[in-house]
């Protein structure tokens, strides 16, 4: 466990609370190069996530240090932790449980050919790890990234029912003390006390950001968490309220607050005409007026159970309001007829889409299908996606993949989907939409204490 430091700087939440990221312009290649985010699914849950990129976040700490001095000292205050302070900044739950010495050390390291990979230190509850973790060189290696990230038991058994989220590259691995970060999100999986850690790593680049060489060994890191350190740390609100929307029943079954997030489970009435996706501004507030609101990094939405989903907020576990609210007034949702979108790759025609008009055309650009949308303003993002694509047979097609790309300049935004046409029936194909910006709007104020 990470020694404790005096809390002396409460004020540095505000600079945590009020970061604008610039809009960029991502297409594949842009996107693999610059933050290469990687995630794995297991069983059939279905979930809907968000990255920072490293070029953003980077962007994001530098202009903190230069406009707010209250941050600046904040990331300074806690010796040995200003590198991980520095990786959780965009999450005020994560923050604040290395405020409260929540951080487990961990220390272990595994060399090969002159890389070392050191597992510094872990964040650790039921619902989530998050590593730290750092990658070094003593024998020249420059560019090296991360290829494949397993957590697993001490035997190497899979941990079932989790999803991994990771990435990253180091410039120049000579005596690097950067760390890196990876998390494992668990679902319903019993965490064992006894882990392992397996990566494996690439070294250079090509000139589209594609890996140069996969190096043969892999580094692997056991170590042991301390689970009593969380053992019955959560909170949870059993409310079962139900309010309604343009006509449309949601109901909160409950809040669970763990110290690394908070999820909101939400049912929505077999009998609404429209298809819930999310919330737009679904979060908690204390009577002071502090908000904790959806995480930036990591999974939003995660669910298993038709018209069930779980919502993720940042934690205020170790902030102990005496007073709490659930709040949300804006709710993404489409009528239930309108949730598959039809193209006809080969004549470039819209066969079927939502009635708002907002796709506006369909293209191709080489070998990918491209969907040219229109946002509702040109610092808006789009919150469109989907299922895999199908032929007219039913059968999938592509590897689900899709990349954004939009202008700061202008309002329409692009999504390409890989399309072949290989293998692929003839006719008009169908992507079922996961998530769309169509909103409804009304007023949910719901205390919890």
């Amino acid at each position: 466990m990470l020694n404790a430091e005096e809390k002396k700087l409460t004020q540095a939440h505000a600079a945590l609370e009020n970061i604008e990221i610039p809009e960029l312009q991502l297409d594949g290649a842009i996107a693999a190069g610059i933050s290469k985010g990687k995630r794995k699914r297991r069983k059939n849950l279905f979930f809907i996530r968000t990255f920072a990129s490293a070029a953003i976040l980077i962007f994001v700490f530098t202009a903190l240090l230069r406009t707010s001095e209250t941050f600046a000292t904040y990331v300074t205050a806690i010796p040995g932790m200003e590198k991980i302070v520095e990786l959780v900044r965009y999450d005020k739950g994560l923050t604040a449980a290395v405020e409260n010495d929540f951080a487990q050390k961990i220390g272990v390291a595994d060399e090969h050919d002159g890389l070392k990979v050191t597992l510094d230190s872990v964040i650790v509850d039921e619902q989530m790890m998050v590593m730290f973790y750092k990658i070094d060189s003593s024998g020249g290696h420059k560019e090296i990234s991360v290829e494949n990230l397993r957590l697993t038991d001490s035997a190497g058994n899979n941990l079932e029912e989790t999803v991994s989220s990771f990435g990253g590259s180091v410039e120049d691995a000579q005596n690097n003390e950067e760390l890196l970060q990876a998390r494992y999100e668990f679902y319903g999986t019993k965490l064992p006390e006894n882990l392992q850690l397996s990566i494996e790593l690439a070294e250079g680049r090509t000139e589209d950001g594609q890996p140069l060489a996969n190096l043969d060994d892999t580094w692997v890191l056991p170590f042991s968490i301390d689970k009593e350190a969380f053992k019955n740390k959560k909170e949870v609100f059993e409310l079962n309220e139900t309010v309604e929307f343009e006509g449309q029943k949601i109901t909160i079954e409950k809040v669970s607050i763990y110290p690394t997030r908070i999820g909101v489970t939400a049912h929505f009435d077999e009998q609404n005409t429209k298809h819930v996706f999310g919330f737009e501004d679904l979060r908690l507030v204390d009577e002071t007026g502090e908000e904790w609101a959806a995480t930036n990094n990591g999974t939003i939405i995660s669910h298993s159970e038709k018209n069930t989903k779980e919502f993720y907020l940042q934690s205020n576990y170790f902030k102990k309001p005496k007073e709490l609210y659930l709040r949300f007034n804006s709710v993404r949702a489409l009528d239930k007829k309108e949730l598959d979108i039809i193209v006809d790759p080969d004549k470039l025609e819209i066969v079927k889409a939502p009635s708002d008009g907002r796709l506006l055309k369909v293209s191709r650009e080489e070998d990918q299908l491209m969907l040219t949308f229109q946002r509702n303003s040109k610092d808006g993002h789009t919150n469109i996606s989907f299922e895999q694509a199908v032929d007219s047979n039913g059968d999938e097609i592509g590897d689900g993949s899709a990349s954004f790309r939009w202008s700061t300049n202008e309002l329409p935004v692009d999504i390409l989907i890989p399309y072949f046409g290989e293998g692929a029936a003839l006719g008009p194909i169908t992507l079922k939409l996961n998530d769309y910006p169509a909103t409804i709007k009304g007023e949910a104020n719901i205390k919890l204490k």
